[in-house]
């Protein structure tokens, strides 16, 4: 009929959430704009995790060791330290325990890249408490695990398949050693070789830029101020390069007697009963505590840097 209006319903109104699923779908279906895309995204919450791992480390050991602090808490910080995360891991993170790299490269090739992230909480907490604390080995290997795990985590929540879960977990560590050492060209190298075993994987280019995305949210949050400051150096005489082999040779053979002596103590410790597992870590922050008493001015980087413990 003339003048007759024809009234066009309204499209249906998609759920954002089944939306989000469909986009992701679509993504799984290429997997080089996945990879891409989960590259850097890993890095950039990787570098968020990071600095929020050294913020809180950093924060502790200011509480911990206040400015004219008495002597006695170089004793009882990291004895009870050591004993307080030694509880929390041997009673709800089990899997966060160790240094990280090695947990990690067993989660990659044995449990199919797997790492829940109750253990990636566990890791942040304890290993931020147990540093504050004063007890050593630095940042670097949790971090590593950190990274590695909310890769992890993140990959198996968007249903990818083992085989992408494992890709990524590589892409994880690099973003986390790049913001940890302040070091992006080193990090991808690292997690090629050491995670890997691989420098010419062909997950390279998604490590490089987890490592650039996460080293980028470093110095945006942090400022460009570096790791360590290193004076100018000068060649004077020749005969400096003998001195330099000697400490190469002496420097070469205690790293090899600190392997084997760190191997050593390792594996004692881990023939003791089971149920000494919760205080055993006590065993290294009363020693770490007296040696910092008695011989130390502060945490190691604070002594590179030419700066004065807490509580000095």
């Amino acid at each position: 009929m003339a003048g007759e209006r024809h009234i066009v319903s309204p499209k249906p109104r998609i759920p954002l959430r089944q939306r989000l699923v469909a986009w992701v779908g679509d993504l799984r279906r290429r997997e080089d704009q996945l990879a891409l895309l989960l590259s850097l995204v890993i890095g950039a919450l990787v570098g968020l995790v990071v600095v929020a791992f050294i913020l809180l480390t950093g924060r502790l050991a200011a509480r911990m060791y206040p400015a004219g602090g008495a002597g006695w808490r170089r004793i009882f910080v990291p004895t009870l330290g050591s004993l307080l995360t030694g509880y929390l891991l041997y009673r709800y993170f089990p899997f966060a325990r160790g240094s990280g790299i090695p947990q990690t490269k067993t989660a990659l090739f044995i449990r199919d890249g797997r790492i829940s992230f109750r253990t990636v909480v566990g890791k942040f907490f304890c290993c931020s408490a147990s540093l504050a604390s004063g007890n050593a080995l630095g940042r670097e290997g949790p971090a590593v695990q950190i990274g590695a795990g909310l890769a992890s985590v993140i990959a198996r929540r968007l249903g990818l398949g083992k085989e992408q879960v494992k890709a990524l977990v590589p892409v994880g560590c690099a973003a986390a050693l790049a913001a940890a050492f302040n070091t992006p060209i080193a990090a991808v190298l690292f997690s090629l070789e050491e995670i890997m075993g691989d420098l010419h994987a062909p997950i390279l280019g998604s490590v490089v830029l987890s490592s650039a995305t996460s080293w980028m949210v470093l110095h945006l949050l942090l400022g460009d101020e570096p790791l360590f400051h290193v004076t100018a150096y000068h060649l004077t005489n020749p005969a400096e390069f003998a001195v330099y082999a000697v400490l190469g040779v002496v420097g070469g053979l205690g790293s090899v007697w600190f392997v084997k002596l760190l191997l050593g103590l390792r594996q004692w410790f881990l023939d003791l009963p089971e149920w000494t597992s919760w205080f055993q870590p006590v065993a290294g922050g009363l020693t770490v505590g007296l040696m910092g008493y008695f011989l130390a001015a502060g945490p190691g980087r604070w002594i590179l840097r030419g700066r004065k413990g807490p509580g000095r």
